[in-house]
């Protein structure tokens, strides 16, 4: 294997776990960002019943 295929393929296999890893991220901040939504309804539903 030339020097050059054997960095290509540990630069891929690098960059399938950061990948691997971003996914996980966005899932998790997917689950965040749909958790405050329903914070910031409840909350416009709590505040709407004042006369600010």
């Amino acid at each position: 294997m030339s020097a050059f295929t054997h960095e290509f393929s540990a630069f891929t296999r690098e960059f399938g776990a950061f990948t691997r890893e971003f996914g996980a991220f966005t899932r998790e901040f997917g689950a965040f960002t749909r958790e405050f939504g329903a914070f910031t309804r409840e909350l416009s539903a709590f505040t709407h019943g004042f006369d600010l």
